[in-house]
Protein backbone atom coordinates (compact mmCIF):
# COMPACT_ATOMS: atom_id res chain seq x y z
CA UNK A 1 0.00 0.00 0.00
CA UNK A 2 2.79 2.19 0.95
CA UNK A 3 4.56 1.43 -2.30
CA UNK A 4 1.36 2.57 -4.92
CA UNK A 5 1.09 5.92 -2.60
CA UNK A 6 4.82 6.42 -2.75
CA UNK A 7 3.71 6.07 -6.86
CA UNK A 8 0.71 7.69 -6.89
CA UNK A 9 2.56 10.42 -4.89
CA UNK A 10 5.31 10.71 -7.37
CA UNK A 11 2.59 10.58 -10.36
CA UNK A 12 0.74 13.13 -9.03
CA UNK A 13 4.02 15.32 -8.68
CA UNK A 14 4.98 14.72 -12.17
CA UNK A 15 1.59 15.75 -13.41
CA UNK A 16 1.55 18.62 -11.34
CA UNK A 17 4.67 19.47 -12.53
CA UNK A 18 3.53 19.13 -16.63
CA UNK A 19 0.53 21.12 -15.52
CA UNK A 20 2.79 23.68 -13.51
CA UNK A 21 4.65 24.02 -17.68
CA UNK A 22 1.92 23.80 -19.44
CA UNK A 23 0.09 26.47 -16.95
CA UNK A 24 3.13 28.67 -17.49
CA UNK A 25 3.12 28.47 -20.97
CA UNK A 26 0.44 29.42 -21.46
CA UNK A 27 0.42 32.43 -18.95
CA UNK A 28 3.30 33.55 -20.54
CA UNK A 29 1.42 34.04 -23.87
CA UNK A 30 -1.50 35.86 -23.47
CA UNK A 31 0.55 38.60 -21.41
CA UNK A 32 3.08 38.66 -24.34
CA UNK A 33 0.48 39.09 -26.60
CA UNK A 34 -1.81 41.36 -24.52
CA UNK A 35 0.94 43.77 -23.69
CA UNK A 36 2.32 43.19 -27.20
CA UNK A 37 -1.06 44.82 -28.44
CA UNK A 38 -1.05 42.16 -31.31
CA UNK A 39 -4.39 41.10 -30.63
CA UNK A 40 -5.36 44.35 -29.19
CA UNK A 41 -4.45 45.55 -32.84
CA UNK A 42 -5.53 43.25 -34.67
CA UNK A 43 -9.09 43.49 -32.56
CA UNK A 44 -8.99 46.97 -32.22
CA UNK A 45 -8.84 47.18 -36.12
CA UNK A 46 -11.11 44.07 -37.13
CA UNK A 47 -14.11 45.58 -35.16
CA UNK A 48 -13.55 49.07 -36.39
CA UNK A 49 -13.10 47.89 -40.27
CA UNK A 50 -16.42 45.94 -39.53
CA UNK A 51 -18.29 48.71 -37.69
CA UNK A 52 -16.73 51.31 -40.19
CA UNK A 53 -15.49 53.41 -36.85
CA UNK A 54 -11.81 54.60 -37.74
CA UNK A 55 -13.13 54.20 -42.31
CA UNK A 56 -15.95 56.59 -41.44
CA UNK A 57 -13.91 59.40 -39.50
CA UNK A 58 -11.38 59.41 -42.37
CA UNK A 59 -13.59 59.55 -45.30
CA UNK A 60 -16.21 62.58 -43.25
CA UNK A 61 -12.89 64.02 -42.63
CA UNK A 62 -12.24 64.20 -46.39
CA UNK A 63 -15.55 64.72 -47.79
CA UNK A 64 -16.00 68.61 -45.79
CA UNK A 65 -12.99 69.42 -47.40
CA UNK A 66 -13.69 68.41 -51.02
CA UNK A 67 -17.14 70.40 -50.30
CA UNK A 68 -15.52 73.57 -48.93
CA UNK A 69 -12.78 73.36 -51.91
CA UNK A 70 -15.67 73.66 -54.37
CA UNK A 71 -17.01 76.97 -55.20
CA UNK A 72 -20.86 77.73 -57.17
CA UNK A 73 -20.82 80.75 -58.88
CA UNK A 74 -24.32 82.00 -60.32
CA UNK A 75 -23.86 83.17 -64.01
CA UNK A 76 -25.19 84.26 -66.91
CA UNK A 77 -25.51 82.28 -69.99
CA UNK A 78 -26.33 83.26 -73.63
CA UNK A 79 -28.42 80.84 -76.10
CA UNK A 80 -30.37 81.47 -79.19
CA UNK A 81 -34.01 81.64 -79.65
CA UNK A 82 -35.67 78.82 -81.80
CA UNK A 83 -34.94 81.13 -84.23
CA UNK A 84 -31.64 81.73 -83.70
CA UNK A 85 -32.22 85.63 -84.49
CA UNK A 86 -31.31 86.97 -80.97
CA UNK A 87 -29.50 86.05 -77.50
CA UNK A 88 -31.93 84.68 -74.27
CA UNK A 89 -30.46 85.04 -71.11
CA UNK A 90 -30.42 82.01 -68.36
CA UNK A 91 -28.82 81.91 -65.05
CA UNK A 92 -27.58 79.19 -64.00
CA UNK A 93 -25.24 77.55 -60.82
CA UNK A 94 -21.52 76.26 -61.91
CA UNK A 95 -19.58 73.95 -59.72
CA UNK A 96 -15.83 73.72 -59.48
CA UNK A 97 -12.85 72.82 -57.07
CA UNK A 98 -11.00 75.93 -58.20
CA UNK A 99 -11.52 79.48 -59.07
CA UNK A 100 -9.60 79.21 -62.42
CA UNK A 101 -11.51 76.09 -63.50
CA UNK A 102 -15.21 78.16 -63.60
CA UNK A 103 -14.64 79.64 -67.44
CA UNK A 104 -13.75 76.30 -69.26
CA UNK A 105 -16.83 74.93 -66.65
CA UNK A 106 -18.91 78.59 -68.00
CA UNK A 107 -18.04 77.99 -71.39
CA UNK A 108 -18.70 74.09 -71.38
CA UNK A 109 -22.09 74.93 -70.32
CA UNK A 110 -23.02 77.32 -73.61
CA UNK A 111 -22.73 73.85 -75.25
CA UNK A 112 -25.74 72.21 -74.09
CA UNK A 113 -29.30 74.10 -74.22
CA UNK A 114 -30.84 74.48 -70.91
CA UNK A 115 -34.65 74.70 -72.23
CA UNK A 116 -36.91 73.65 -75.28
CA UNK A 117 -37.14 77.28 -75.95
CA UNK A 118 -33.54 77.86 -76.47
CA UNK A 119 -30.65 76.88 -78.84
CA UNK A 120 -27.10 76.22 -77.99
CA UNK A 121 -25.07 78.34 -80.17
CA UNK A 122 -22.21 76.28 -79.53
CA UNK A 123 -23.13 73.04 -80.33
CA UNK A 124 -20.56 71.23 -81.46
CA UNK A 125 -18.52 72.90 -79.78
CA UNK A 126 -15.33 71.39 -77.44
CA UNK A 127 -13.80 73.48 -75.28
CA UNK A 128 -10.34 72.19 -74.21
CA UNK A 129 -8.48 74.92 -71.98
CA UNK A 130 -9.91 78.28 -70.27
CA UNK A 131 -6.39 80.03 -68.83
CA UNK A 132 -6.46 83.85 -67.47
CA UNK A 133 -2.85 85.30 -67.67
CA UNK A 134 -2.57 89.22 -67.25
CA UNK A 135 -6.22 89.91 -67.19
CA UNK A 136 -6.61 88.10 -70.96
CA UNK A 137 -8.66 84.34 -71.21
CA UNK A 138 -7.36 82.10 -73.57
CA UNK A 139 -9.52 80.09 -75.04
CA UNK A 140 -8.59 76.49 -77.07
CA UNK A 141 -11.51 75.10 -78.69
CA UNK A 142 -12.61 72.68 -81.49
CA UNK A 143 -15.57 73.24 -83.86
CA UNK A 144 -16.91 69.87 -85.21
CA UNK A 145 -19.23 70.66 -88.65
CA UNK A 146 -22.56 70.19 -86.62
CA UNK A 147 -21.13 73.68 -84.82
CA UNK A 148 -20.43 75.50 -87.74
CA UNK A 149 -23.40 78.34 -88.89
CA UNK A 150 -24.05 81.33 -91.41
CA UNK A 151 -23.23 84.80 -90.75
CA UNK A 152 -25.86 85.52 -88.55
CA UNK A 153 -25.11 82.13 -86.61
CA UNK A 154 -21.94 83.25 -86.27
CA UNK A 155 -22.05 86.46 -84.89
CA UNK A 156 -24.65 85.28 -81.97
CA UNK A 157 -21.71 83.12 -81.19
CA UNK A 158 -19.43 85.52 -80.85
CA UNK A 159 -22.00 87.65 -78.94
CA UNK A 160 -22.94 84.50 -76.33
CA UNK A 161 -19.45 84.22 -75.46
CA UNK A 162 -18.35 87.63 -75.42
CA UNK A 163 -21.20 88.73 -72.78
CA UNK A 164 -20.88 85.42 -71.08
CA UNK A 165 -17.06 85.78 -70.62
CA UNK A 166 -17.22 89.60 -69.81
CA UNK A 167 -19.63 88.96 -66.68
CA UNK A 168 -16.25 87.85 -65.06
CA UNK A 169 -14.55 91.30 -64.21
CA UNK A 170 -11.11 90.13 -64.35
CA UNK A 171 -11.54 89.25 -67.97
CA UNK A 172 -10.22 92.47 -69.72
CA UNK A 173 -9.96 90.66 -73.49
CA UNK A 174 -9.75 86.79 -74.42
CA UNK A 175 -8.26 84.91 -77.74
CA UNK A 176 -9.98 81.99 -79.25
CA UNK A 177 -7.87 79.14 -80.63
CA UNK A 178 -8.94 76.76 -82.90
CA UNK A 179 -6.91 73.37 -82.57
CA UNK A 180 -4.04 75.96 -80.77
CA UNK A 181 -4.45 78.08 -83.65
CA UNK A 182 -4.89 81.58 -84.01
CA UNK A 183 -7.64 81.58 -87.07
CA UNK A 184 -8.84 84.62 -89.22
CA UNK A 185 -12.76 83.58 -88.69
CA UNK A 186 -14.85 80.85 -86.61
CA UNK A 187 -16.93 79.87 -89.46
CA UNK A 188 -15.50 81.50 -92.09
CA UNK A 189 -18.25 84.33 -92.37
CA UNK A 190 -16.96 87.27 -89.71
CA UNK A 191 -13.67 88.63 -88.76
CA UNK A 192 -12.06 86.60 -85.33
CA UNK A 193 -9.71 89.64 -83.83
CA UNK A 194 -6.76 88.35 -81.22
CA UNK A 195 -7.57 89.04 -78.84
CA UNK A 196 -11.51 90.53 -78.42
CA UNK A 197 -11.36 93.22 -76.26
CA UNK A 198 -13.93 94.67 -73.88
Amino acid sequence: MTAKMWKRAALAAAVLAVLAGCGQKPAANPPTESPGTNPGVSQGANPGAEQGANPPAVNESQKPANEQEKKEYTVKLYYADAQIEKLVEREKSVSVEQESDKYLAVLKELATSPDSQTIALCKGFTFHSAALKDKQLNVDLSISPEGRLGSGGEQLVLDAIKRTLFQFDEIESFDLLVDGQQVESLMGHMDLPHPIKR
